[in-house]
């Protein structure tokens, strides 16, 4: 099998408001001698569920990713999702390299790197950095900075340059966009950064088919509210589980904008009614409308899934004052991080409406979408 070279970028949390308020001349370089469109992210708008869904071109109902964190309602336990065992759809890495071809997955955050790289030839991330590359590039800045990120794009140049890889998935953090607004100083020179190293790949490999994206959007929020503690209220025994639960708290303290709820004890109706009444929520689905209407599997995300407003996000049980608390913080997981850019150069992305269409705008699709 030939292959034509592909590098797929996923820029973590990049909302197109970000673009709005920074020059990015070689991104708009990628727009005029390429492609560019808006599309829509996977719901719940969390990293897991979107780069299972990119990397394999599948709706959760296939990948069964989710959550960030997977939790079983017999045991009342859960566990991160930070290995390949959890995806159960085939990845674009995976097909490239049964085919014949040489693939690398490059990834700021360690959580991804056996996550998403089952079957790669090369698998780097900027918190465990081989010898090699820290010899050619300097150690990475840690994880909570906001210059993590340029290390991992040098990473990218670097290894494209030198191994000749047949396909590339490289994907940043969020942490700078969860920190700073978009058309903030910090925030102008983040993207000044990846909009730098992208004109420096462009210059390099021209002849590069490349796509970047992102998994989800990034907005201020201002109210959390514990949905447990609002349900024991009224005598319902309940576990709530956010889709952006991980290891790396200090981005969003667990706090998103959606959220799947267990019932354990109590009327699951009466529950939803509940839920609906609450300042901030903008919708409360039981399992099957969630299943139908957000592609999700119905076994694995309780009985009850619930949305924020623009401003809204949810708190894990017991971490808040009151049931509804007053705060500052920037986050993600409902639909209003849903709409994400998307370039292509050597691939035509105008008839994408999806960011997990990557698979099929790259021919390397094994089937449709569910």
């Amino acid at each position: 099998m030939t292959f034509r070279p592909t590098i797929v970028i996923v820029l973590d949390g990049l909302d197109p408001m970000y673009l709005e308020s920074t020059e990015t001349p070689n991104l708009e370089a990628l727009a005029t001698y390429g492609s560019f469109r808006l599309v829509q992210a996977v719901i719940p708008t969390v990293t897991n569920v979107n780069h299972a869904a990119i990397i394999t071109g599948s709706f959760p109902e296939r990948t069964r990713i989710v959550s960030n964190f997977r939790f079983d309602p017999k045991t009342r336990q859960g566990t991160f999702i930070e290995t390949a065992e959890f995806l159960a759809a085939p990845t674009i890495l995976e097909r490239v390299a049964q085919a014949g071809g040489r693939t690398v997955l490059i990834t700021s955050k360690r959580k991804l790197l056996h996550f998403l790289g089952r079957g790669v030839h090369t698998a780097v991330t900027a918190e465990q950095p081989p010898d090699d590359l820290v010899a050619a590039l300097g150690t990475p800045p840690q994880i909570y900075s906001e210059t993590v990120d340029d290390w991992t794009l040098q990473a990218l140049l670097y290894i494209v340059e030198h191994f000749h890889p047949d396909l590339v998935y490289c994907t940043t953090t969020d942490y700078a966009l969860h920190r700073w607004p978009p058309g903030t100083p910090e925030a102008r020179h983040y993207l000044t950064q990846i909009d730098r190293r992208i004109g420096e790949l462009l210059q390099r490999v021209p002849d590069h088919r490349i796509v970047v994206t992102a998994d989800h959007g990034m907005r201020a929020k201002r109210r959390a509210i514990d949905l447990a503690a609002a349900l024991a209220h009224y005598g319902i025994e309940a576990t709530f589980v956010p889709p952006i639960r991980d290891r790396y708290v200090v981005h969003h303290q667990n706090m998103g904008g959606a959220g799947y709820v267990f019932v354990h004890r109590g009327s699951v109706e009466q529950a939803r009614d509940i839920l609906a009444g609450l300042p901030g929520i903008e919708a409360v689905y039981d399992s099957g409308q969630a299943a139908d209407l957000f592609h999700l599997p119905i076994s694995d995300i309780g009985d009850l899934f619930v949305l924020g407003d623009e401003h809204t996000v949810f708190a894990p049980s017991g971490t808040l004052p009151t049931i509804a608390t007053e705060i500052d913080l920037r986050s993600h997981g409902s639909r209003h991080e849903a709409i994400v850019p998307l370039w292509g150069l050597g691939t035509d992305v105008s008839t994408a409406s999806w960011n997990i269409d990557v698979p099929r705008l790259l021919g390397l699709a094994s089937e449709g979408r569910a």
